[in-house]
């Protein structure tokens, strides 16, 4: 057979070929890694290194991925020898491959009746300039597949039955996966079956078919999610389902982020853009002997893509942006490159190219796949200048000091199989000192609402931990730099979008203030020990006074509105601030993402300062701040209450909430209740 038939199979080879990192064929090498502090970098690491001691995410402890990610994110740092080093270099190297396997298969599915060349040019393109993943590719590999199925049956060459219970399987491995790859692995069966009833809604004999079909999907899935409960707990046991249904839902009011003006062009070129591809193909179709050329494709293809877009109305940078529109790059690819003719042929080439190079980003190049295979003959077995090995990566000098001196600390106060606690969510310290972090989530911070707290607390107090680490967040004021996004290396914790990590997550906080004390000393620089100390939530006592606010509500009548809570009478010697808010938005918030929401504090001194926070919509919410420097709320875990104020604090004249746009996404609240304001003081008996 000519080679010309497989050339997207040889397309697909060299891909992966091209991915393989260099620090994987050659164990030896050391993995440099110039900035430490990325967030992002804490669940890697935590996520492989907690599987290597058997936790599973959502059995023991619950994340928006499921165990399947983590697993193939593991694979090759466990054949390595885990280390740091091995989870940096290949963290995404297994999940990248399946995504471009799933890629491959969905043009198989969409183009079966096209020549290997015309699959080879999308995925090519995809995979070079679109960064498909593996939490976005599945759902639309699902999708081809689905759509297939339910033709197949219709046309009698599959049964009904076996359609919707090998959908129900899919759709399950999806939410092992992840939470999100889970419900567009739903939305894929739910817009193909629409989109195929629509079609067929002429054809007496489709109706029965079709309802058979999502019978049997419907038991079948009952069946898997018993399953699944089996798995994590017990058949009759449904945390893993709630846990996953509230990381979804917290999501969109707790991490949302501003679209950048390229954002805004790259989600609306691509809609607008695929919008028109689509129109094309049906206005152009001549019969329906090509799947790209039926109804269902074109109308549930495009339904799907727009649905998959709304990740990236949420959190709104560049890359959830990229990621969000990856259904309608895949699809719309399909529908260019299966078009007949000379002249289509070029014009297909060209307005895929051209889409990818000014929406898409490369991905790889010559020069970074010889430096990746260059580390195969020429290991890197010493640092570079300024760079110091640990655990097989090379950190600045200072960060390895911090390590070092924080694993010498908890080596000394834990046995290696206790665990320890970290606040708020730098768990690198996890496998850094050789020890699981205790907490019901894989990141703490991700603990907003009530019931996401009460679950890491819960995984807290099972964890027992003797000792562990408390970072307090670096001083900075957003309101007199707004848009700084570079920090210092020694800068570990940092506000969450904006949102200081006490605000963001008060119950734990509170948690561990009556549970733990500090040691005396500072381990590093923005580093402290804690130990524990079960006396504390005895002798630890709260109490509030009044502000003597008005308690009313406060209409929003512009999108950018700032509502004046008016003059608190502040008491000398308390501590913390506390609202009580409702915070009211009509019902399409849920499609879009909230306003930002700020508190105004202003000081007898003359100084104000902005301080952020989330609110779920619609909900009654407490949302506490320190109106200080939040490098002071370690002293609260001293054991001496004496020293927890370090002087006398001006009082705080004047409250205003601040509500602005995220962008032109973001949804205006209709109104803001202020049910209670009380300053809280805490103290602690000898």
């Amino acid at each position: 057979m000519p080679l010309s038939k497989y050339w997207d199979s040889l397309a697909l080879l060299l891909l992966i070929l091209a991915s393989v990192p260099g620090a994987w064929l050659s164990p030896r090498s050391l993995v440099v890694v110039p900035n430490a502090g990325l967030i992002d970098d804490n669940w890697h690491l935590d996520e492989v290194f907690k599987l290597s001691r058997g936790i599973w995410v959502g059995r023991d402890v619950a994340f928006t991925h499921g165990p399947i990610f983590q697993w193939l994110s593991s694979v090759p740092a466990r054949t390595m020898g885990l280390s740091m080093g091995a989870i940096y270099a290949t963290k995404f190297t297994v999940l990248a491959w399946c995504a471009f396997v799933f890629t491959y298969l969905t043009y198989k599915l969409l183009l079966p009746e096209q020549p290997a060349w015309k699959r080879t040019m999308p995925l090519l393109l995809i995979c070079m300039f679109w960064g498909p993943n593996l939490r976005t590719s599945y759902p639309i590999l699902l999708f081809a597949v689905f759509l297939r199925g339910m033709y197949a049956v219709l046309e009698g060459r599959l049964r009904g039955l076996v359609l919707g219970a090998g959908a129900a399987v899919l759709c399950g491995i999806g939410v092992l996966i992840a939470s999100d790859s889970g419900i567009y692995s739903i939305a894929a069966w739910l817009t193909a079956l629409a989109a195929v009833v629509f079609e067929f809604r002429r054809d007496w004999r489709a109706p029965g078919k079709l309802l058979l079909i999502l019978v049997s999907f419907v038991a079948s899935f009952a069946i898997i999610a018993l399953l699944i409960n089996a798995l994590m707990a017990s058949s009759l046991d449904f945390r893993f389902w709630k846990d996953s249904v509230e990381m979804v839902r917290v999501y969109r009011w707790a991490t949302p982020f501003r679209i950048t003006t390229a954002g805004t062009w790259h989600l609306l070129g691509m809609l607008l853009g695929g919008a028109a591809v689509f129109l094309l193909r049906a206005l152009t179709r001549r019969d329906h002997s090509a799947l790209t050329q039926r109804t269902g494709f074109l109308l549930g293809g495009f339904s799907f893509s727009v649905a998959m877009m709304q990740s990236g109305l949420v959190r709104s940078d560049y890359g959830h942006t990229v990621t969000a529109v990856l259904a309608t790059a895949v699809l719309c690819g399909a529908i260019l490159f299966s078009f007949s003719g000379t002249r289509q042929h070029a014009l297909a080439v060209l307005f895929a190219f051209g889409c990818s190079a000014v929406f898409g980003e490369l991905a790889f190049s010559s020069s970074g796949i010889l430096r990746n295979y260059t580390q195969v003959a020429q290991p890197l077995t010493e640092c570079p200048a300024g760079f110091q090995e640990f655990d097989r990566a090379c950190f600045r000098r200072d960060f390895v000091t911090m390590l070092r001196s924080a694993s010498s600390y908890l080596g000394r106060q834990t046995p290696a199989t206790a665990s320890i606690v970290v606040f708020p969510y730098q768990t690198l310290f996890g496998i850094a000192t050789q020890r699981n972090v205790a907490g019901g989530l894989i990141q703490p911070y991700t603990a907003s609402g009530p019931y996401l707290s009460r679950l890491e607390i819960a995984g807290l107090e099972r964890g027992a931990a003797p000792a562990g680490l408390y970072l307090p967040d670096a001083d900075f004021n957003y309101m007199s730099q707004p848009e700084v996004t570079q920090w210092s290396l020694m800068d570990l914790s940092l506000p969450v979008d904006g949102v200081g990590n006490f605000t963001r997550t008060p119950e734990v906080w509170f948690w561990l203030l009556h549970h733990y004390r500090v040691e005396p000393e500072a381990l590093a620089t923005g580093v402290f020990g804690l130990m524990r100390d079960e006396s504390r939530a005895a002798r630890i006592s709260v109490a509030s006074q009044s502000l003597g606010l008005p308690l009313q509500t406060y209409p929003v009548a512009e999108r950018a509105s700032a509502i004046d809570l008016g003059s608190p009478i502040w008491p000398a010697g308390y501590d913390f601030l506390r609202l009580r808010l409702n915070v009211r938005y009509p019902f399409w918030w849920k499609l879009r993402k909230p306003s930002r929401m700020q508190l105004e504090i202003t000081r007898a001194d003359g100084r104000t300062e902005l301080q952020w926070f989330v609110a779920e919509p619609g909900v009654t919410t407490e949302v506490w701040f320190y109106p200080w420097s939040p490098s002071e709320l370690v002293r609260y875990f001293e054991a001496d209450a004496g020293r927890w104020r370090p002087g006398v604090h001006p009082a705080i004249t004047r409250l205003r909430v601040l509500v602005t746009p995220w962008d032109w996404v973001s949804v205006q609240p209709g109104s803001i209740v202020v049910e209670s304001a009380d300053a809280i003081r805490i103290d602690m008996a000898p």
